[in-house]
């Protein structure tokens, strides 16, 4: 079973931040400095209600800009899992180009995919994971994902994205396009 902390920051807090303010949001984790200050405040929030020693080091907490198929995702690199349901990352994918809406109202949500460990035997190839997403409260299995804990595994999760996402509509932007940033 996940620990409490690090499933509430990845499953919980952190999607609902990046859903009720996409733009503000996107504006902060775009500056480093912001981006790390909020990350370890989400961090510790996620931790308001969970006994002392059942706390989490925020250990390799760190975000990564890519491009997906055409579209602004930032990855988010996670404190390793030690049980099923918590996640190696976890990523908010921009459908939209960095145009500000009017109103908030017409802000567009980013979508929210984790790359979550799963019951299975780690092996030399890696752990079992499987990649989801989450829609408001509503979470889904995307199948098997890529094997967890090993060097390529950010990149690996990306390309699943990527698979999951398919090409922009009206676009040039070739299928499995992944652009480091």
């Amino acid at each position: 079973m996940a620990r409490l902390h690090p499933y509430n920051f990845t499953h919980v807090l952190l999607p609902q931040l990046a859903w009720r303010r996409p733009a503000s949001v996107r504006r902060e984790l775009s500056d480093p400095y912001l981006a790390r200050e909020l990350l370890l405040y989400v961090w510790d929030k996620a931790a308001e209600n969970v006994a002392p020693a059942d706390r989490v080091n925020p250990k390799g907490l760190r975000l990564t800009w890519h491009e997906v198929a055409g579209r602004t995702t930032a990855l988010f690199h996670l404190p390793a899992p030690q049980a099923t349901m918590e996640a190696h990352f976890s990523a908010l994918v921009y459908e939209e180009d960095d145009e500000p809406a009017e109103t908030e109202a017409e802000e567009t949500r980013p979508r929210y995919f984790t790359l979550e460990a799963t019951l299975g035997l780690s092996g030399p190839a890696g752990t079992p994971t499987v990649v989801g997403e989450w829609a408001g409260e509503h979470h889904r299995h995307l199948g098997r994902g890529p094997a967890g804990g090993r060097p390529n595994t950010a990149e690996a999760f990306l390309e699943a994205l990527a698979g999951v996402l398919g090409p922009q509509p009206n676009s040039n932007v070739p299928f499995m396009r992944i652009v480091r940033s």
